[in-house]
């Protein structure tokens, strides 16, 4: 689920929000109700590996701390402050370090370090084989999301708009980047990703920019969306989803706006569909596939754009970004359900409950094993099996 936020005038949108509830009808208040599962045939399982519990996670502030594995270690964080590094294959603790903040964006790996943030902007960033504190750095903004590490750097996005190269080493300041907002935006912020020593995000402005990772320097601009409507909230077209790179193509998506694929050299757009989403999207079997706003999940064709294919049939159950997985699509939604999809038709093909709580916090793909991690903190290591 995503928020909003507004330097000023926040409280005006909540009160409208509240408002328009409290005029609905009995009619218009049941067609907002997740709609209901049905019985599905099943052809494959996801069999549960390993679970624990890791802690709880703060997501009604938008805490969406993701996995990360790195050398073996799967990496993971809760909102109490606490690091935890597990065998990726058994689920067996190697090392915790309790920082005693309230995390609020990560978990980056890379370079044989973990960085985490929290809500005051306070990065710290720690040693992959044990835990001990490397470096902290203040940050000027609220940070939600994922920090990227790469190309001798961790590169930071903040709420309010920038974006900030730091030296991986040291944790000094390399460069800044800053953006113009919107008047209203998503609470949440698009995780930045490094490829090839360059530094692709999304911004709340609906564009998607390369910057440099050694300076900050722009490469390339692209708009992925154009405001449309009178009213604020009908112009708000955040890239919440971090983009996603596969070759020589990156893929993204915005709330209100459009999926697109686009050059990773020069941000030369390929094809756009209209789209809304707050969500990455995932790629995989020749489609680009999306969870909209409404629950709905899309299979685009990776080539031209086209719809392969879509299902409708988990509206309003608020779902998590689609991951492609085995050779299957597996989105998570609001009950703690895992629903896997056939990436070739949309079909459902298998379910399996892994908590009470909702499964919003981007699933984890990591060779055979799948990582889901609910609010409540339920982490669980699955693999596929077919019957």
């Amino acid at each position: 689920m995503s928020f909003l936020s507004r330097a000023a005038g926040r409280a005006a949108a909540v009160a409208l929000a509240v408002v328009l509830a409290a005029c609905a009808s009995n009619e218009e208040k049941e067609d907002t109700d997740p709609v209901e599962l049905v019985d599905i045939t099943t052809s494959v399982d996801l069999k549960e590996v390993w679970s624990r519990n890791i802690g709880d996670i703060d997501a009604t502030r938008y805490a969406m701390l993701q996995p990360a594995v790195s050398a073996g270690k799967l990496v993971v964080a809760n909102s109490e402050g606490e690091v935890i590094a597990l065998e990726r294959n058994t689920g067996r603790r190697l090392w915790e370090t309790d920082l005693e903040i309230e995390i609020s964006g990560g978990v980056g790996v890379g370079l044989g370090m973990v960085v985490v943030i929290d809500y005051r902007g306070r990065a710290v960033a720690l040693n992959l084989e044990d835990g001990a504190e490397l470096w902290t750095y203040q940050v000027s903004g609220e940070v939600v999301s994922v920090p990227a590490i790469g190309a001798g750097v961790v590169v930071l996005q903040t709420v309010d708009g920038k974006l900030l190269g730091l030296d991986a080493t040291s944790g000094g300041e390399l460069w800044t980047h800053n953006t113009v907002l919107p008047v209203l935006t998503l609470r949440g912020t698009a995780s930045p990703v490094i490829v090839g020593g360059t530094v692709i995000a999304g911004l709340d402005n609906g564009k998607l920019i390369a910057l440099d990772a050694r300076d900050g320097i722009p490469r390339w601009e692209q708009r992925v969306a154009i405001p449309q409507g009178s009213a604020e909230l009908d112009r708000v077209v955040d890239i919440d989803g971090a983009p996603v790179v596969r070759g020589d193509l990156v893929f993204a998506a915005s709330y209100q706006g459009r999926v697109v694929a686009l050059s990773r050299e020069d941000g030369r757009g390929l094809w756009a569909r209209d789209a809304s989403t707050h969500q990455s999207v995932a790629v995989g079997a020749g489609n680009v596939y999306l969870s909209d706003a409404g629950g709905s999940v899309y299979a685009y064709n990776v080539g031209n754009g086209q719809i392969v294919w879509n299902n409708n049939e988990l509206l309003r159950r608020e779902l998590s970004a689609p991951a492609y997985f085995s050779d299957v699509l597996v989105v998570g939604d609001l009950e703690g359900y895992l629903h896997v999809l056939d990436p070739a038709n949309g079909h459902f093909i298998g379910r399996k409950r892994i908590d009470g709580d909702p499964v919003r916090i981007p699933m984890l793909v990591d060779g055979d094993l799948l990582f889901a991690l609910s609010d409540g903190g339920e982490l669980v290591a699955l693999r596929l099996e077919r019957h």
